[in-house]
């Protein structure tokens, strides 16, 4: 009956990706069989409600009106990218002939079912991370069970009953291990089809920032920077965490993909906008320490991570993260600080001390190398504003 692959596909691998739990990963999808799975989209619509009514339950989350969602051949695509690469982590690829050639044509398959469109529309967007917002917390879990007269391992699979049968007696133990998205996602091998699904949902990859991962591409994701409530989302996402290496893990990666934009030659207009969110999430660090009873001591947190004692250890990008407000003091001080943040007498205090930490932390010569290559960008757009005016 027409319909019936893909919704079995649908209740067994996109709707636990969507919402959790266990997946069904099979056979790697084919493009022929993914174009005849795309024809039975219009047969398969109460499947296709429930991963929609799934998608708008994750993004009631993070904006107060998800857009109507409509199940199509893009999320398709891109799931059937998604379990590809699984596959090939997948205990059985082994035995089912599945290695040198067959892997690289695996590969290449969900490379070209990776290889959608680039979209700056909010509803694409948001329907793509809806889909994808788990893909860093895929794991697989592994059981390993041993008994008086052997043992065996089981990748991803419950081992079966009668293994685990008389317990006591046959002295059976179970040892589980959990394999997460390094070791799946991860490798060598697959990153390269991992960024191109990522940079097809950028806000997917800028939530999960405090995650590993492939780099950010700034050139791909600013402009959810220009939308207040998607930006809000990314901000607040950015410093979670309970341990000072926790909340700076995601800034740092941050300011490293800033770093790594402005060695490229990217729109000024872009340059201040990235330059402006990461000022923002500093602005944040500093809020969240305004309870503090002395709003002049020192930060706990810039002690915790720019000891010079912990130099070699700092995280790539930083330095350059608690950086970036002295630097663009030097380039423009509108970009220095957050609107508005001087009306708040605690907040801007406790603003005024982190930032003289940071110069002793990260050294005045670091600022200044970062508010040079800022001036490479900004400048020459100040500048054709007071030519335009005057």
């Amino acid at each position: 009956m027409a319909g019936r692959e893909l919704e079995a596909l649908l209740d067994r691998f996109v709707l636990p990706l969507v919402k959790g739990g266990e997946l069904a990963v099979g056979r790697p999808i084919a493009v022929d069989e993914l174009r005849t799975l795309e024809e039975q989209i219009p047969h398969a619509s109460e499947k296709v409600v429930e991963v929609d009514d799934a998608r708008t339950d994750v993004l009631a989350d993070l904006v107060v009106r998800p857009p109507s969602l409509v199940f199509d051949a893009d999320e398709l695509s891109l799931a059937a990218a998604v379990h590809n690469l699984l596959f090939l982590v997948h205990p059985r690829a082994d035995s089912w002939s599945v290695s040198g050639s067959a892997r690289k044509k695996v590969l290449e398959t969900a490379q070209g079912m990776a290889a959608r469109p680039l979209s700056q529309s909010r509803s694409r967007v948001l329907a793509r991370h809806a889909l994808l917002h788990n893909v860093f917390d895929l794991t697989r879990v592994d059981t390993k069970v041993s008994w008086w007269t052997g043992s065996a391992t089981f990748l991803g699979q419950r081992p079966p009953g009668r293994l685990r049968a008389w317990k006591t007696v046959r002295r059976v133990r179970e040892e589980k291990t959990v394999a997460s998205y390094d070791e799946l996602l991860g490798t060598v091998e697959v990153a390269p089809v991992v960024s191109a699904v990522l940079r097809r949902t950028p806000l997917t990859h800028l939530l999960s920032m405090s995650r590993e991962g492939p780099p950010l591409q700034w050139e791909d994701a600013v402009f959810l920077l220009r939308d207040p409530e998607l930006a809000r989302a990314i901000a607040y996402a950015a410093v979670r965490g309970s341990e000072p290496r926790q909340v700076v893990a995601a800034p740092a990666r941050l300011a490293a993909a800033f770093e790594q934009m402005l060695e490229r030659a990217p729109p000024a207009a872009d340059v201040r906008a990235v330059t402006a969110f990461l000022v923002h999430l500093n602005a944040l660090l500093a809020l969240g320490e305004t309870g503090d009873r002395d709003l002049g001591s020192r930060s706990p947190l810039l002690s915790a991570v720019l000891s010079p004692e912990r130099a070699s250890q700092r995280p790539r990008g930083l330095a350059t993260f608690f950086a970036v407000p002295a630097a663009a003091a030097l380039v423009d001080p509108l970009l220095a600080e957050p609107p508005g943040m001087r009306e708040d007498a605690a907040l801007t205090e406790r603003w005024m001390r982190q930032r003289a930490q940071v110069v002793e932390g990260v050294g005045e010569a670091v600022i200044e190398t970062l508010a040079g290559r800022l001036r490479r960008h900004v400048v020459p757009m100040l500048e054709s504003g007071r030519a335009d005016h005057g």
